[in-house]
């Protein structure tokens, strides 16, 4: 029979975990908070441990790293009502088996506490061969969403941030594939290097291959100066290659080799170079499609989906559009240098009804925009503009948009709207009469 150590300073948490657990055929005991939960390990013990993370004295945290300590590999689930992107990621890397939040549902705990048991008894049967170093918790949320899929998605950051494995981060236009490259490179061993990004489809392969691998002098006749490449550049950081896809066959030859060697030859250089950085790549595109149809080198797709993050459209998580809603709100009121700290009412219903095509990308270039129109510190329905569904428009078009163009075309609206009555215009878009005549030079605007 195995047994589970289950930390709580709440009696009624306690009661509910042993009750449950002793019916599923676990024998259980109990600790009210850290220090009696670390004698029990010691002298109980156990196969699991389940702690809660917020106690009088020592964390859950705390608990995690005495136990890594004093018994490696034993298997920890934390239990909080406090989750976020950080603690799921810094639990994780502290050497939790597993993070799951309250309000506890049992059905899910069991699963959790089977699966970490199975895999403990696993473990004991093998020789260890790495001890990974943790590094400490990253002190920014560059993300947020609490769905299942987040939260799960947070857990592998936390794994794959503390080696160096190479990873491929798949997932339609604008659901956040660069964040979640700057997340993993933040969030472990690589986060005191750079992390160097390179659009594979936005240079032609020449200036490409200059980019990747650099040169040095005279290495051909327009080679005055000694150039260092992304992947010398990057160190002992990160290498962010999106739109993998769009390499040319000859450039997905070239990194191969680099990958295969862990090395690579600069133009004009006597010896080749150690690739010291971990590679992240992001797609759009089915690679798995154009390996079967030919259009990309299979031996370079496995290698480089050594770990592999599938990001899911907006549409597939929308209990998460409050919350990105508010993150987006203060990332934009800084950008924007505008206080609107408010979400007026039937917005939230407004937002959840749309599909979101352009994904968390759309969202924002939305939301930037009713921000713009709004007089006051609340978000306004009436500001929200959605793209009509039946429309078929590439996500990409969102991200030609600066604020001006908005700027430009909103206040074509409101004139409109107002038939050219200035100085209506200029109370609806809370500017004065001479800065509205400033726009519609500015803009070249002119009465239809």
């Amino acid at each position: 029979m195995s047994k589970v150590l289950a930390i709580d300073d709440d009696s009624i948490i306690r009661t509910l975990m042993s009750n449950s657990l002793t019916k599923a055929g676990y024998e259980v005991i109990t600790a009210v908070d850290g220090e009696s939960g670390l004698q029990k390990v010691i002298q109980e013990k156990p196969d699991l441990v389940v702690t809660d993370f917020q106690m009088p004295g020592m964390s859950g945290l705390d608990v995690i790293t005495e136990i890594q300590r004093i018994q490696p590999g034993l298997p920890v689930i934390l239990l909080t009502a406090h989750g976020d992107v950080a603690l799921t990621i810094k639990s994780i890397q502290v050497g939790a088996y597993d993070f799951i939040e309250k309000p506890l549902q049992m059905q899910e705990l069991l699963e959790v506490i089977r699966n970490g048991l199975e895999i403990s008894y696993q473990s004991q049967t093998l020789t260890e061969t790495i001890s990974p170093e943790i590094r400490k918790a990253i002190e920014d949320n560059l993300l947020v969403g609490k769905t299942p899929v987040m939260r799960e998605i947070f857990k592998n950051v936390g794994r794959v941030s503390l080696n160096k494995v190479n990873v491929l981060i798949t997932g339609e236009t604008g659901t956040g594939k660069e964040l979640i490259a700057r997340l993993i490179h933040y969030s472990g061993i690589t986060r005191d290097h750079p992390l160097v990004v390179v659009n594979c489809s936005a240079l032609h392969e020449d200036i490409l291959e200059n980019e990747l691998f650099g040169y040095n002098m005279g290495a051909f006749p327009t080679a005055v100066s000694d150039k260092k490449g992304k992947f010398e550049q990057a160190g002992e950081g990160t290498i962010f290659l999106d739109d993998i896809s769009e390499l040319s066959d000859t450039m997905q030859t070239r990194l191969l080799r680099v990958i295969q060697e862990l090395e690579f030859e600069k133009p004009g250089g006597d010896a080749p170079i150690p690739l010291k950085a971990r590679i992240i790549a992001a797609t759009n595109k089915d690679l798995e499609a154009m390996v079967k149809n030919g259009k990309f080198r299979e031996e370079l797709y496995y290698r480089l989906k050594v770990f592999t993050i599938a990001m899911p459209p907006l549409k597939n998580r929308k209990d998460d559009i409050e919350e990105l809603v508010k993150h987006l709100m203060q990332k934009l009121n800084r950008k924007l240098n505008k206080k609107v700290l408010k979400i007026g009412n039937g917005v939230l219903d407004l937002l959840h009804s749309h599909d979101w095509p352009g994904n968390v990308r759309e969202l924002e270039n939305t939301l930037m925009q009713a921000m713009i129109m709004t007089r006051s510190d609340v978000l306004e329905k009436e500001h929200i503009v959605l793209l009509n569904r039946n429309t078929p428009v590439e996500p990409e078009q969102f991200e030609l948009k600066s604020i001006a163009d908005i700027e430009k075309v909103h206040i074509k609206k409101v004139l409109d709207k107002l038939k050219w009555n200035k100085v209506e215009a200029s109370r609806v878009l809370d500017i004065t009469r001479p800065t509205l005549n400033a726009k519609i030079a500015k803009y070249g605007l002119k009465h239809n």
